[in-house]
């Protein structure tokens, strides 16, 4: 097991996970949200190569609607 950060909170997630696995992992049902790893955008088709390590810092951030 790893420790991370997910959107300030501290989890601790298996090792070698990828992007497209934590966010299964994280039970995340929402659709179009985008994902930064260290401050640095990960693009969609980029989920399933960019590894998670102990440490990173994830935010997963929802659209949020208004006006």
């Amino acid at each position: 097991m790893i420790e991370i950060s997910v959107n300030g909170e501290i989890k601790e997630v298996s090792e070698n996970l990828n992007v497209k696995e934590l966010i299964q992992a994280l039970e995340y049902k929402t659709q179009g949200f985008a994902v930064a790893v260290n401050t640095m955008f990960v693009a969609i088709n980029s989920y399933e190569e960019t590894i998670i390590r102990h440490g990173d810092t994830i935010d997963i951030l929802a659209p949020v609607q208004g006006g």
